[in-house]
């Protein structure tokens, strides 16, 4: 097979398992070989500017597929999202451009390894930050499901994860070309110990200072639609009317879930949703029942009488006091709520420091690493998704537990509601969407384990992605300034 045939077969690996990175159909894996191969195509092609142009649409039509729906683009227009992934992709592909350009300008240095995994972390890392969609779509996210490669995180972020499955596609490149070297081999046993290290943490036991019987359910399929659907259509007696119905059949199902033994109960993302004076009231309820059984309720709520709009988690406590406030802060111009200041609230309970959060709010790492920082031991993440993306999300989430050493109870309507401990082992795990429920769906009743573990995320942050970018900038110089000697 000639190098040109070698070429076209490393284009169809890469498209391929291009398929199964980080979208509906997520094998981890495909991360870990696709920059292999992209770095070997792009390096070996003697016209860049072609091949580049085949890169991209390659790259663009797999992660269009395996990503269809999957965005909140596609909710405006199935060609919003396409347009979007199309227009993105050249940016993903920079690192590859940068690696081809110091390849063939130094050769096959052992040290020039470290070229395409500090141009990929760096691109990566400037793709999520500032991004109103957070880290949504970020590389390390690839590895959901997958513990030895995500328990990086708690020490170095995703940009961790990126980093070493970057290194490891430029190593194996190294070794493709020339014989190993002493510092070549140096570098391969750095990240053997980097994965041998993670793989261990997961056979660490998991030892939760204690449990609590958490309960929690999701709105009945269609009912979230069927409900706005009153409101959309400006009919507001006829949305109230359901709304009051819908707020005595969660009440009832509270009380129910509490006499089952739940120690705290919670609902999904807007479950609350009325106009002021009904949330006011189904707030008051609900302490009532939280005071009368002796339970936690973590209720979201989203108030439509508010301009703009208030999507808001409440912790109530036994006591039938509101003990926590927490106004969503992610994705607010999409859904055009109120934006909340960011700031995560605890509290303390008998069953450890808990804190809440709301869906969206879970994409943005560097905000939930507060958590961390004080010490949560259990964080509440209600939400609400929709089929194409159920999976993704719920794996995201899973990061944020393993970043900051804590649990995370996902209550989620339209998706995926799981429970995960500090290192991101699912204690349980319900897809709505394979139930037969014909009341509340989602139901999850789980012994939980609750309590913090030490880890180095919190306080490093996003140290490395900052560190990259300066890695990029300085490599960027480097070809600049090797150019003009020559």
């Amino acid at each position: 097979m000639n190098n040109k045939s070698l070429r076209y077969l490393y284009l169809a690996i890469i498209f391929i398992l291009g398929l199964f990175i980080g979208g509906k159909w997520n094998i981890p894996l495909a991360a870990w070989i696709v920059p292999i191969f992209g770095i070997r195509f792009f390096r070996d092609s003697d016209k860049a500017g072609r091949n580049f142009l085949l890169l991209w649409l390659v790259s663009a039509v797999s992660t269009i597929i395996s990503w269809q729906g999957a965005t909140f683009m596609s909710k405006i227009h199935p060609l919003a999202e396409a347009g979007f992934f199309l227009l993105m992709a050249p940016i993903g592909l920079l690192p590859y451009v940068i690696d081809r350009m110091y390849y063939r300008r130094f050769g096959s240095s052992a040290w020039l390894t470290l070229v395409y995994p500090i141009a990929a972390t760096a691109m990566d890392f400037f793709s999520a930050t500032g991004s109103p969609f957070g880290t949504f779509g970020a590389g390390a996210y690839s590895q959901r499901d997958f513990l030895p490669t995500m328990q990086i995180v708690s020490v170095a972020g995703l940009w961790g994860v990126t980093f070493v499955a970057s290194w490891f596609g430029s190593l194996v490149n190294h070794f493709w070309e020339v014989k190993p070297s002493r510092l070549s081999l140096t570098f391969a046993g750095v990240l053997a110990l980097i994965l041998a290290l993670s793989f261990g943490r997961t056979l660490l036991p998991s030892q939760p200072e204690q449990t609590a019987q958490i309960a929690g359910f999701s709105l009945p399929a269609g009912k979230l639609s069927e409900v706005m659907s009153q409101l959309n259509a400006n009919n507001e007696a006829g949305f109230r009317q359901a709304v009051d119905e819908l707020h005595i059949e969660e009440l009832n199902q509270i009380r129910k879930m509490a006499d089952d033994g739940a120690n705290i109960v919670v609902l999904q993302e807007g479950a609350g949703m009325g106009m002021s004076d009904q949330v006011e009231a189904l707030i008051a309820k609900a302490s009532a029942i939280a005071k009368e059984k002796n339970i936690y309720i973590v209720l979201p709520t989203f108030d439509f009488g508010k301009t703009p709009a208030e999507n808001i988690v409440r912790i109530i406590d036994p006591n039938g006091d509101v003990v926590l406030t927490h106004v969503k802060y992610g994705g607010n111009d999409f859904e055009g709520s109120l934006k909340g200041d960011g700031v995560l609230q605890t509290v303390d309970t008998p069953y450890g420091k808990l804190s809440a959060i709301i869906c969206w709010d879970a994409d943005f790492p560097n905000a939930v690493k507060q958590a961390g920082e004080q010490n949560v031991d259990l964080l509440f993440v209600p939400s609400n998704d929709w089929v194409e993306v159920k999976d993704i999300h719920a794996g995201m989430a899973a990061f944020r537990a393993v970043e900051n050493g804590m649990s995370i109870f996902r209550q989620t309507g339209e998706g995926v509601s799981v429970v995960v401990d500090a290192y991101g082992r699912e204690i349980n795990h319900v897809n709505m969407f394979e139930e037969n429920a014909s009341g509340f769906t989602g139901i999850q009743n789980v012994q939980t384990p609750i309590g913090s573990v030490n880890t180095l995320y919190p306080s490093v942050g996003d140290g490395l992605g900052n560190v990259m970018l300066l890695g990029l900038a300085g490599l960027l110089f480097g070809l600049w300034w090797t150019r003009k000697r020559q």
